[in-house]
């Protein structure tokens, strides 16, 4: 078969399947047909192994929890900058002069 003809087939075996999740099973045994008669593909024998393999496996161990990061995450920046009111003015004011008569 060339790369065509693979194509062809894996989209009617996508088409298959599409048709056989909806539940639409006269869509599904038409396109199964064209598989056989076209490709020799019997959707019946494919099927069984996969469903197998999509049964979930039951945990036996709790999920592992991710590691703690190392750096704390950064403060979110202030969206308002805060204005001095006028008694931080007088006590900023207040400070400056003691200061200054201490020198």
């Amino acid at each position: 078969m060339n790369a065509i003809d693979n194509r062809y087939k894996q989209a009617l075996i996508d088409e298959y399947e599409a048709y056989s999740r909806a539940k639409r099973t006269e869509s599904a045994e038409h396109v199964a047909e064209v598989l056989r008669e076209q490709y020799g593909y019997d959707v019946e024998k494919q099927a069984e192994p996969e469903e197998k393999a999509q049964e979930p496996t039951p945990r036996t161990t709790a999920e592992p929890r991710p590691p703690e990061a190392a750096v704390a995450s950064k403060p979110e920046p202030a969206s308002v900058e805060e204005k001095p009111t006028a008694a931080k003015k007088a006590v900023a004011k207040r400070t400056a002069s003691q200061s200054a008569e201490g020198k």
